[in-house]
C-alpha cells in the first residue's frame, strides 16, 4: 500500500466520522426540538389552566363577597372570647353585678364538628329570683354577647310567689380551642 492509498483510507475514515457525527447531531437536534415542543405545549396548557383557575377564583370571590363581609361584621364578637375562661367570666360577671340568686353554675368546654368553630363553652345555670330581674338579665346578656345562644330554658314557679326558677343552658362558640 502506498501513500496515496493510505491517504484515501484516512480521508474515507474522516468522512465516515463526519457523517456519523452529523447524523448524531441531527438526532440530538430533533430530540431537542421535540422536547421544546412538548415544553411549549405544557406551558400553554399550564397557562390555560391558570386562566381558568383565576377566573374560578374571581367568581368565588364575587359570589362569597357578601359572606366575607358578614364574617367581618361578626369576627370581633367571636374574637372577644379568646379562651373558655374569658367566656366564663363574661357570663358570670353580669350575674354578680345584677345580684341575682344563682343556685348553681357549671361550665364545660365541648368540641363541635364545625371546623370553623371547633369548641364551645356550655354554661348550665340555675337561678331563683324575681321574674323581671331574670328576664332583664337574660335580655342584657343576649345584647352584650350576641354570639351566645340559648340551648335550653325552663321556667318554673319559685319558692316565693314573686320568684321564678330558671334552668338555663347557654352555649358560647369559641374560635380558639
Amino acid at each position: 500500500m502506498n501513500n496515496k492509498h493510505l491517504a484515501l483510507v484516512v480521508i474515507v475514515v474522516l468522512i465516515i466520522f463526519l457523517v456519523q457525527g452529523s447524523l448524531s447531531m441531527n438526532n440530538r437536534m430533533g430530540k431537542m426540538q421535540r422536547d421544546a415542543e412538548q415544553a411549549a405545549q405544557a406551558t400553554a396548557a399550564s397557562a390555560n389552566l391558570l386562566t381558568v383557575e383565576q377566573r374560578q377564583l374571581s367568581d368565588l370571590r364575587n359570589n362569597s363577597r357578601e359572606l366575607i363581609d358578614y364574617l367581618k361584621l361578626w369576627q370581633p364578637y367571636f374574637d372577644a372570647f379568646d379562651s373558655a375562661q374569658s367566656a366564663e367570666l363574661k357570663i358570670s360577671l353580669p350575674i354578680k353585678q345584677n345580684n341575682l340568686v344563682c343556685l348553681s353554675q357549671r361550665y364545660e368546654v365541648t368540641s363541635q364538628k364545625t371546623p370553623s368553630l371547633p369548641s364551645l363553652l356550655r354554661a348550665h345555670l340555675t337561678f331563683e329570683d324575681k321574674y323581671p330581674l331574670l328576664l332583664n338579665w337574660l335580655g342584657q346578656t343576649e345584647a352584650q354577647l350576641p354570639t351566645m345562644r340559648i340551648a335550653s330554658l325552663r321556667l318554673t314557679q319559685g319558692t316565693s310567689p314573686d320568684d321564678v326558677k330558671m334552668d338555663l343552658v347557654l352555649e358560647q362558640p369559641l374560635v380558639k380551642p
